[in-house]
């Protein structure tokens, strides 16, 4: 399913290479809790995430009811920093056929990266943590001087450090914000069909919609040789 002429894939994380929702909805409800907040439940934590985590509070606001005070925003967005770090990803995993389609892409001479609006601190920790660095060459989260997506700054920045082109590369990712960047960049897209999202990925307007990574394989002319 990858382009022969393909060069570089880069992912998203949370609800593409990883699914990091139970760790995400701890560390919120521990800063939700010290401003004396009840918590939210995980089916809404997953709608809440992929802009970053001032964005995740202010939906978490939105969904209790309180008033999107600058101030508490603030506050709770420093604490689910702090609690999210805590958490050492405990409670997260990578999807089924992560770790081998990650493995298969590199053995057949692909550049991976990772873009997401996760601060890039805590990209690399959860990067880290399933030992992903063997196989992705460049991590870029949120925090770094660029925009997030969907704007396609961040986006055309990791495929110029994996030395492709937009016409060379592929972004695999979950929600519309993933399609509305690639699009941006020029950059062909494919979605996960298990990511955090409303809307089915089928609906988001993407070129390809895969049940696993695998199921992109290796670009043709490395698969005939294989």
């Amino acid at each position: 399913m990858i382009d022969p002429k393909c060069q570089a894939i880069v992912f998203d994380l949370d609800g593409t290479l990883a699914d990091t929702a139970a760790d995400i909805r701890e560390a919120l409800v521990r800063a939700l809790a010290a401003e004396d907040l009840p918590p939210v439940d995980l089916a809404s934590v997953r709608l809440m995430i992929g802009g970053g985590p001032r964005l995740l509070v202010r939906r978490a606001l939105d969904r209790l009811g309180v008033a999107d005070d600058k101030d508490l925003v603030e506050r709770l967005t420093d604490g689910f920093h702090t609690e999210y770090i805590a958490q050492h990803n405990n409670l997260s995993r990578l999807f089924p056929g992560v770790e081998q389609g990650l493995a298969r892409m590199k053995s057949a001479g692909l550049k991976l990266g990772i873009c997401s609006n996760k601060p890039d601190d805590l990209c690399r920790l959860l990067v880290g943590s399933y030992d992903l660095q063997k196989n992705v060459d460049v991590v870029l989260g949120s925090g770094t001087g660029l925009p997030r997506k969907p704007d396609p700054a961040p986006l055309l920045h990791v495929i110029e450090k994996l030395g492709a082109t937009p016409e060379t590369s592929l972004y695999v990712g979950d929600s519309a914000t993933d399609v509305k960047a690639a699009r941006a960049a020029g950059v062909p897209v494919a979605l996960v069909s298990y990511g955090y999202t409303l809307r089915h990925a089928s609906q988001l307007g993407a070129d390809t919609v895969v049940d696993s990574i695998l199921d992109l394989g290796p670009p043709g002319p490395l698969a005939q040789s294989a």
